[in-house]
């Protein structure tokens, strides 16, 4: 298989995965919902939480889950970093080529006035590699990206809702606020900090409507799926299961990792049988999908340079 087209058929699926990672944006609710968190114990009655609720609020102890809810809600700026794990196989007329990538993002972001930094960089091991850095700013003249990889920079004007893919702090709202079932899952450590664990999932039919809403998918248009094709693929995606930390000390979100192994593999294989004669001889499966997400420094950057090299161009 030869090279060029094993890099492509990364990309696609690399593409699709981290929209299907973010999708949740669009249907989400703009309005912060305290009751979307952690569920109650169905076996409390009302006589003891009316008891709960007359005692002194200094004796009541802080819920995390609701308590980054808040917090998510004074964001000015942060620090975040994903990582997309993916194997995968693909087969091409007659032959097949096992592919093990890391895609990671690296970002920065003021909100007000809006600034972004982002370096991201996909390894496809001896498929290749590929790095692109780019910034946006919003200026009196709209929303500008500058971007470079590796062949120099590029800008280009593009909406808010071109920069919504990457608002990292919307992902963690997103997920904090859905209703996703999350049950507390004890403590746990991230990036050497205690933090308490919550569990979670989403089923695949609302895995399949928030991407027809989003529009998660239109990287695929340019393989000529119809609306009524595209619908289809979306079938049978199952369960994602979603792993949410809150950092002890700060209350604040601070990771969430999503197995989309399953919801994954059935995409691919979804899509190479819509795409009919097109996708005759060629397979493709994923053994492994997996997407976490870090954020850090909340409201701590105070600063992101663009140079000037980029704004030249």
């Amino acid at each position: 298989m030869k090279k060029r087209n094993r890099i492509l058929a990364l990309i696609l699926a690399a593409a699709v995965s981290m929209s299907m990672a973010a999708c949740g944006k669009s249907g989400a609710d703009s309005e912060t919902s305290t009751d979307a968190g952690v569920e109650a114990d169905a076996g409390a009655d009302s006589d003891a939480a009316a008891e709960d609720a007359e005692e002194p609020a200094e004796q009541e102890e802080a819920d995390p889950f609701a308590a980054a809810q808040e917090n998510m809600k004074e964001i000015t700026s942060l620090d975040a970093s994903t990582e997309m794990e993916m194997d995968m196989v693909v087969g091409a007329n007659g032959e097949e080529q096992s592919l093990e990538s890391v895609t990671t993002m690296a970002m920065s972001c003021i909100y007000d006035p809006l600034q972004m930094s982002m370096d991201v960089t996909v390894d496809a091991g001896e498929a290749g590699s590929m790095t692109t850095t780019m910034y946006v700013e919003n200026t009196d003249d709209g929303c500008m990206a500058y971007m470079n990889d590796g062949s120099g920079w590029q800008s280009q004007e593009i909406s808010v809702t071109d920069v919504d893919q990457y608002d990292f702090s919307t992902d963690m709202g997103v997920y904090l606020n859905g209703d996703y079932g999350f049950q507390a899952e004890g403590k746990d450590e991230v990036n050497g900090a205690a933090a308490y664990k919550y569990t979670g999932s989403i089923t695949g039919d609302e895995m399949k409507d928030l991407m027809l809403s989003s529009g998660a998918l239109d990287s695929v248009s340019r393989i000529g799926l119809d609306t009524s094709q595209v619908d289809g693929m979306l079938d049978g995606l199952g369960d994602l299961a979603i792993n949410l930390w809150i950092d002890e000390a700060t209350l604040y979100p601070v990771k969430y990792e999503i197995d989309m192994t399953e919801a994954m593999d059935t995409l691919m294989n979804n899509m190479i049988a819509a795409m009919g004669e097109q996708g005759e001889g060629l397979s493709m499966s994923i053994p492994k999908m997996v997407v976490s997400m870090t954020c850090s420094n909340y409201n701590g950057v105070t600063e992101i340079s663009i140079p000037e090299e980029a704004k030249a161009n």
